[in-house]
């Protein structure tokens, strides 16, 4: 099922998915409340909601489906990550979050992922984060040292996607310094990456995706 306000958009759905393979559109809407009502009564299996839905948002109508008897999958388009609807998206029952202007494969791809269960979230740290969001429990506490200032600047502009040398240049020390801080980093967080670096930087409101 789709809801999605923009009647083009779910019409071009509608054409794609028809040349999909064990995919059937069971019913397409505009808003959140009518989505809430369709979803009770097609019991679809997936549903996708734009988050920005007319009437009742597509968070807050997500919450509303997943409680129906049937419970089917979410999976939430937005306009842009914003950590706080995301964490709220997949803590309601969301099972993808994708950016409205992904490709028609990902979706795909993320609605297949859904419908048996799984998570989606596009980006390299993806399933990672979404871990996060449905099982919070990591904190800043929850380090083998406690960080220090110069290792949480070094921690939040790794997260960012600077390189260790782009680091040290910004925070004005030397790379073997950058490389220092960064194994530092690497031990107290029991990091084995820098997906699980992005991971506490947005747990801890670090960054912003």
């Amino acid at each position: 099922m789709i809801a999605d306000e923009r009647k083009l958009f779910r019409q071009g759905l509608i054409a794609l998915f028809a040349t999909e393979s064990g995919i059937l559109v069971a019913g397409e809407t505009t808003d959140g409340l009518t989505a809430v009502e369709l979803a009770e009564s097609k019991k679809p299996d997936v549903v996708v909601l734009n988050v920005n839905l007319p009437g009742l948002d597509g968070i807050n109508a997500g919450r509303k489906i997943r409680r129906s008897a049937s419970s089917p999958e979410l999976v939430f388009l937005s306009t842009r990550h914003n950590e706080a609807q995301m964490r709220e998206a997949f803590r309601v029952g969301g099972k993808a979050w994708l950016l409205q202007d992904c490709d028609f494969r990902e979706l795909v791809f993320a609605i297949r992922k859904a419908a048996v269960g799984d998570y989606y979230l596009s980006g390299p740290a993806g399933y990672e984060m979404v871990q996060g969001y449905v099982n919070p429990g990591d904190n800043i506490e929850d380090t083998e040292g406690i960080m220090t200032r110069r290792e949480t600047e070094l921690a939040r502009l790794l997260a960012e996607g600077y390189s260790t040398k782009e680091a040290a240049a910004r925070l004005n020390i030397s790379v073997k310094t950058a490389e220092t801080h960064r194994a530092a980093v690497m031990k107290k967080l029991r990091a084995k990456n820098v997906t699980d670096i992005v991971k506490y930087c947005i747990r801890n409101k670090l960054i912003e995706p």
